[in-house]
């Protein structure tokens, strides 16, 4: 099926922006890595979507443009959550949990238009009980880790870092893609443009202010490579999309997390407890059972 080729491809190419972001976000400011890659995205997006589609027209289009600006805005707040979450968390625990936005989103669209099949419901506990189980750890018992002595206090679970800032960028991404879906009127190019034009127009200046825009030279080339498949993903989301089911189309883009997962532990080398690893496969199982039932 072309939609779900097409929400893979997606999935593919968001993994890859956070990857090449890893490095970035913990050497300079959240805002202006995230400025760099949505500007990236913006001159590559607006340029094509004017000289392919044009400028909207009919109240209808204009309406889907409004639609556009506002799932930007989710996304950039989602985006920003991303971030945030891998100063201190791995690749590997906050892309899987930041995913799960496609599944929610895939679940509104399946309640809305009709009734909730098995594999659902078996998939949304799954995603519930693979975002608790991703999310917390059991840190030793002193900050050395040095082995607990008799009668020391029980260790305490406590939540995985960055995993926090993940699930909430889950919802963000989540109210972003029900967003993106109304604005289907428009063209996927044009639709992925202002998509992006909403957030960088609220991001840059503010960036400007905060944290300025200047990036050293290795940055700048990991964070406008972030932006190209940034913008590459939005095109591929918005097609899915537009072909449809939408249920299909907003998990199989947030299979980021299986993409994630290979690409930290390979790649990255990082390493997960069993009880996180088992919280990410649970995660990646349920994306995909509710796929299968939409």
């Amino acid at each position: 099926m072309l939609t779900v080729l097409l929400g893979l491809s997606s999935s593919l190419c968001y993994a890859l922006g956070d990857f090449f972001m890893v490095k970035v976000v913990r050497r300079v400011a959240v805002l202006t890595a995230l400025a760099w890659v949505m500007t990236v995205g913006l001159l590559i997006l607006l340029p094509l979507a004017l000289l392919t589609e044009g400028l909207p027209r009919g109240s209808t289009e204009w309406l889907a443009v409004g639609f556009a600006v506002a799932s930007g805005l989710c996304e950039l707040g989602g985006l920003a959550c991303v971030f945030r979450g891998l100063v201190t968390g791995n690749l590997s625990v906050v892309a899987p949990l930041a995913s799960l936005g496609g599944g929610l989103a895939a679940l509104v669209m399946i309640v809305r238009g009709e009734s909730l099949p098995a594999l659902a419901l078996i998939g949304l506990v799954l995603a519930v009980a693979g975002g608790l189980l991703a999310s917390i750890e059991r840190p030793p018992n002193n900050e050395s880790g040095e082995v607990a002595r008799a009668g020391a206090p029980a260790r305490r679970a406590r939540p995985t870092a960055g995993a926090g800032w993940a699930l909430l960028a889950a919802v963000l991404f989540a109210a972003g893609m029900l967003l993106f879906a109304e604005a289907r009127a428009l063209g996927p190019i044009a639709l992925a443009a202002y998509g992006r034009l909403g957030g960088v127009i609220i991001l840059v200046p503010t960036a400007l202010v905060v944290a300025g825009l200047r990036l050293p030279k290795p940055m700048a080339v990991r964070a406008s490579l972030a932006g190209v498949v940034d913008a590459g993903a939005l095109v591929l989301i918005a097609t899915a999309l537009r072909i449809g089911p939408v249920a299909v189309a907003t998990v199989f883009s947030s299979q980021i997390g299986t993409m994630a997962v290979l690409l930290g532990i390979v790649v990255l080398r990082e390493r997960l407890s069993r009880v996180n690893l088992a919280g990410v496969i649970l995660a990646c199982v349920a994306a995909t059972l509710i796929a299968t039932a939409g």
